[in-house]
């Protein structure tokens, strides 16, 4: 490497330093827990819930998210048209969800899949 392709590399190593050193850091996410929640925000946690699960409908309990900044999910065991418990083994793992804080927001996260949505009803506070 001579002088010249010496003197370059660190220009550009300063520059690229500068872009980064001033880059503004994403809001921080902070595990949360849900206040208080109205009956319309219980229903959007529903509602959001089932859109990343990507089935119609959630019945979740009256505590979710209230004690605790996460909850699983497991869907309910198959039935035939009897009512009778359909035999088989469940291999399906629950979903994990988490909600955080980022800011003054609450945001519903689904890990495993890398998927997540914006709760505009609901309140939350730091876990």
């Amino acid at each position: 490497m001579n002088s010249s392709q010496r003197i370059l590399f660190i220009l550009c190593s300063a520059v690229l330093g500068a872009c980064q050193a001033v880059t503004p850091p994403a809001s921080a996410a902070v595990a949360a827990r849900l206040l208080s929640p109205s009956p319309q925000a219980r229903q959007e946690l529903s509602l959001a819930t089932a859109k990343l699960l990507g089935i119609p409908g959630v019945t979740l309990a009256e505590q979710t998210l209230l004690d605790s900044s996460q909850f699983a999910y497991a869907r309910k065991p198959r039935h035939d048209a009897a009512g009778q418990l359909l035999q088989g083994r469940v291999i399906e793992q629950p979903a994990i969800f988490k909600l955080e804080l980022r800011g003054q927001q609450c945001w519903l996260v689904y890990p495993q899949k890398a998927r997540e949505t914006l709760l505009t009803q609901a309140k939350c506070v730091a876990e």
